[in-house]
Parts: structure tokens; C-alpha cells; sequence
């Protein structure tokens, strides 16, 4: 697994459950730099985190 973050590299080995390194990848897709996060502003509910299941 890559991280997809901008400015972020690390990759993640679940055979190992550890950092490691790997090949350089297609560059990643992320959400708008500026788009804040968890979504769009505005249509996220106050309370997401209780939401998650």
C-alpha cells in the first residue's frame, strides 16, 4: 500500500506489518489540495466519526 497525500512517500508491506521500500509508482490521485478533509465542506455531518461502523 502507498500513501496517497501530497509530499507523503511511504509505502506499507502487510506481509511484514512495516514500513518498506518499493518502486517508484504512477503518480497517486488525491483530492483537491484545497478541499479540505474528510470532504467537501459543507456536507459532512459534525458528528462523522460516530458515525463510522
Amino acid at each position: 500500500m502507498q500513501t496517497f497525500e501530497p509530499g507523503e512517500s511511504w509505502m506499507w508491506d502487510y506481509r511484514t506489518d512495516d514500513y518498506t521500500e518499493g518502486p517508484e509508482l504512477a503518480p497517486a490521485v488525491h483530492h483537491p489540495l484545497d478541499q479540505p478533509t474528510p470532504g467537501p465542506e459543507g456536507h459532512v455531518p459534525p458528528n462523522w466519526e460516530q458515525l463510522l461502523n
